[in-house]
C-alpha cells in the first residue's frame, strides 16, 4: 500500500513558486498548495508565471517568469520512424498530404462502421483504413537499434462525426488510431475497435 501511495503522489519531483490569475501557489512534488493572505490577490491579464524547477519523467524544466528551459534526458523517447503498408505487404515511409512529395502508395480500404450511442441511436458511417507502424528510440542514442519502442496500428478516417459529441460545439470523432494485433488484419482490428471503443 505504501509503494502504491507514494508512486501516485510523488510522480514528479518539483519545487516552484507559481503565480496564477487567482494568486500564488507552491508547487511541491506536483501538489499545488495555495498560499494564504495577501498572496491571494487576483491579477488580471496574467495566465501563469513560475520560478523553480521540476522533473517530469524524462525531462527537467527550469522556470523563471514566463520563460522555460527544458532539458530532455537521454532515455526520453523520440519518434524516429513512421511507415505505411502497401498492397503487396511491403512498408514505405509515411508521406503526409501536406508534404510536397509523391504519394506513398499506401493500401487503403473502406468498410461500413456502426456506432450505437448511449441513447440507442445508431450511427452508420464509412471508415477508410490503412495500416501504419511507428518506432521510438532513446533521444541521445537514436542510432542504436535498441532500446526501442514499436507500435503497429490502423489509422481510421470516418466520413462523418462519430460518438456522443456528434453535432455539439465540440464535435464528434472524425478519425482515430487503434492498435492492431500481430495475427489481425486491418478489417479485424476495425471490427474489434467497433465492439470495444467508446467515443
Amino acid at each position: 500500500m505504501r509503494q502504491k501511495f507514494s508512486g501516485r503522489l510523488f510522480r514528479k519531483f518539483s519545487l516552484a513558486l507559481c503565480l496564477f490569475e487567482e494568486g500564488w501557489s507552491l508547487d511541491l512534488f506536483g501538489l499545488f498548495i495555495p498560499l494564504p493572505g495577501r498572496c491571494r490577490e487576483v491579477r488580471s491579464g496574467e495566465i501563469m508565471e513560475s520560478w523553480g524547477f521540476g522533473w517530469y519523467e524524462r525531462s527537467i524544466h527550469f522556470n523563471w517568469g514566463h520563460r522555460t528551459k527544458i532539458i530532455y534526458l537521454p532515455w526520453d523517447w523520440d519518434h524516429v520512424k513512421c511507415e505505411v503498408q502497401r498492397p503487396d505487404g511491403s512498408w514505405v515511409p509515411y508521406v503526409g498530404c501536406w508534404e510536397d512529395k509523391d504519394p506513398d502508395g499506401r493500401w487503403e480500404e473502406t468498410y461500413p462502421y456502426t456506432y450505437t450511442l448511449e441513447s440507442g441511436e445508431v450511427q452508420n458511417r464509412t471508415a477508410t483504413v490503412y495500416v501504419e507502424r511507428r518506432e521510438w528510440r532513446w533521444r541521445w542514442l537514436k542510432w542504436l537499434p535498441w532500446p526501442c519502442k514499436k507500435r503497429k496500428s490502423i489509422d481510421v478516417a470516418f466520413d462523418g462525426e462519430v460518438g456522443e459529441r456528434t453535432g455539439s460545439w465540440k464535435g464528434g470523432t472524425v478519425g482515430c488510431g487503434y492498435d492492431i494485433r500481430d495475427y489481425e488484419t486491418a478489417k479485424g482490428a476495425l471490427r474489434r475497435m467497433e465492439s470495444e471503443r467508446k467515443f
